[in-house]
């Protein structure tokens, strides 16, 4: 089964097709939006630097957007996943997934844009919306469906059950708890956030996850000060494996290449999410009107998550040469910052993945919940919360290969519908210009 699923994403689900039409996509609206990527300034300007709304309590503001997608985003794609890439892709994997968050600055700022565009209001004043509306207006209801489908199920798998899995291995690790006392510990930070509702999950993101963002970047900073001379030789390996053509293993040439850069995009997507489109649920929930501005805040949210965060931790793994010591991301990790903390990096970096596992356990299961009542109404909400609370000790407690890889093939089957969907309303002159 597992061989199947590995095949299935290897050369079908995240094959050549699939690394085309992600990157394709975000060449695409980087062209057409004039590459503002390089401009971060003004990127910023239209951000934190701004005025932005105030929330009205049945929203959310503009900086809670950004702090909520980044409670989702980083999570063990910043860390795990992070050095699952390197594991498999070689250091040039890092290569490859800081060209695909620049693209996909571009493509969360279309999928946001054709979201806010499409976002809908509740009678009470409740701002809503998703990337099944413009997919069903541009490919058709079945398409839309299948969207909200694959994204319900992902909710369960990659964001929850991986993360919770991450969790508790990382806190028997670091502190010695037990996998099931960690999965009830999960279940119920999970379910407070999940019955709490999406202006709760905002008020809370917006307070924890700076706090937790800069804790976690400063001791990133930490292991590259001890290891500063090795700063140079890590920048010049990444560059020379994104584009190594040797072969791997008997393989043939190019294998390092296309393993690289296979790794690298998926990684890169599964970290930040640009191109799936789950993102838009949060975005469209904004007090802000300007569809242009969200735009702004969505490719501000990729650029944190990937460029900055991801690229800091594959640097700590890579100086203290973390890589090559066999093992698992987590183990990469470890021993990455095992170089500036000693005995305690397995606390500290036990903490961090459970508070990131936490914070984007509960954002999916925003997600899923607001597809759940796009395809079968209010109704489901709170059953659909139940199964996914108590997914959460399923997941601190079991072995999850399998889910992993499902994971992996439902984030491809979610960006297909998605992807195609922004490219034909991106052709259409008249609507989608890119400005309010």
């Amino acid at each position: 089964m597992l061989r199947m699923i590995d095949f299935l994403n290897e050369k079908l689900v995240w094959g050549p097709p699939a690394l085309v039409l992600f990157l394709g996509t975000g060449i695409f609206f980087s062209v057409k939006l004039g590459f503002f990527q390089l401009n971060l300034l003004q990127i910023l300007k239209q951000t934190l630097l701004g005025k932005s709304k105030t929330p009205d309590g049945k929203t959310l503001s503009p900086l809670q957007t950004l702090t909520s997608t980044l409670a989702v985003t980083l999570g063990t794609g910043n860390i795990v996943a992070l050095g699952t890439a390197i594991a498999f892709g070689g250091a040039g994997a890092v290569f490859w997934m800081v060209v695909s968050a620049f693209f996909g600055m571009a493509t969360a700022y279309a999928e946001t844009y054709t979201g806010m565009k499409f976002r809908r209001t509740k009678p009470d004043g409740t701002k809503f919306g998703g990337a099944f509306y413009y997919i069903g207006a541009v490919l058709g209801s079945g398409w839309a469906k299948f969207f909200a489908l694959c994204c319900i199920l992902a909710s369960l798998g990659m964001g929850n059950m991986t993360q919770m899995n991450a969790l508790a291995v990382s806190l028997e690790r670091g502190f010695g708890v037990p996998l099931w006392t960690s999965g009830l510990m999960a279940m119920a930070l999970v379910g407070l956030l999940v019955f709490g509702g999406a202006v709760m999950f905002g008020q809370v993101t917006e307070k924890v996850i700076p706090a937790l963002s800069v804790i976690y970047i400063l001791g990133c900073l930490a292991v590259i000060f001890v290891n500063l001379d090795e700063v140079p030789g890590a920048l010049l390996r990444i560059v020379q494996e994104a584009f190594s053509v040797r072969a791997v293993g008997g393989g043939v040439l190019g294998t390092a290449l296309i393993r690289g850069m296979s790794w690298g995009f998926r990684r890169g997507i599964f970290s930040n999410e640009a191109g799936l489109g789950t993102a838009v649920i949060i975005n469209c929930m904004s007090s802000e009107e300007s569809a242009s501005k969200q735009g702004m805040w969505a490719s501000l949210a990729v650029f944190i998550d990937t460029v900055i965060i991801c690229v800091l931790t594959a640097l700590a793994i890579l100086v203290t040469g973390a890589d090559k010591i066999g093992g698992d991301g987590a183990t990469f990790a470890s021993a990455a910052f095992g170089s500036a903390f000693g005995a305690y990096a397995d606390m500290f970096l036990s903490a961090c993945i459970a508070l990131f596992a936490i914070a984007t356990a509960s954002g999916w299961s925003l997600f899923g919940s607001v597809c759940v009542e796009y395809l079968f109404g209010k109704r489901f909400i709170k059953p659909f919360a139940v199964v996914f609370t108590l997914c959460c000790f399923v997941g601190a407690t079991a072995r999850l290969e399998l889910i992993w890889g499902l994971a992996d093939i439902f984030n491809g089957l979610m960006a297909a519908p998605n992807l195609i969907a922004l490219l034909l309303f991106g052709f259409r002159r008249n609507f989608l210009k890119m400005r309010d």
